[in-house]
């Protein structure tokens, strides 16, 4: 079962089917608390907009480097990863160097406000410290 976020915690879904689509059945007094999983959805709409969502992470791969360590040994060879996402029609609006909350994915700086098809709104991840993301999603990168 799982609980969709933008239902106002009126009940949880319960999956019936996963192939070509999903679908499921409505459980207005489901207990949202106990859902193994939380999704957030947005209607189809031609306003929806293409977006980047760009994460980076360490250049080094240890936390300390000692004396005798060679510097090289400890080069992090995957520092940067993209993903793109389907975005509500509302960011058109974001100018660039603009920092917004992505729900259950974290902070994000625009880089390049969304021009077109071919120019989407480009948004880079804002490092929060944290060993864990936000959701349990898990971003293509480690981050440390």
């Amino acid at each position: 079962m799982l609980h969709c976020i933008h239902l106002d915690n009126t009940g949880v879904v319960k999956i019936t089917k996963v192939e070509g689509g999903l679908e499921g059945e409505h459980i207005p007094d489901g207990n949202f608390k106990a859902a193994k999983r939380k999704i957030s959805w947005m209607a189809k709409s031609d306003a929806n907009l293409s977006v980047v969502l760009t994460e980076f992470d360490n250049l080094v791969s240890k936390e300390k480097l000692e004396e005798e360590d060679k510097f090289e040994d400890f080069v992090n060879p995957d520092t940067m990863a993209s993903t793109e996402v389907i975005g509500d029609a509302g960011l058109k609006l974001l100018k660039e160097h603009e920092v917004i909350q992505l729900e259950r994915r974290g902070y994000y700086r625009v880089d390049r406000p969304y021009v077109s098809a071919t120019k989407p709104l480009m948004l880079y991840m804002v490092p929060d410290g944290k060993a864990k993301a936000m959701s349990g999603l898990q971003g293509k990168l480690a981050h440390r």
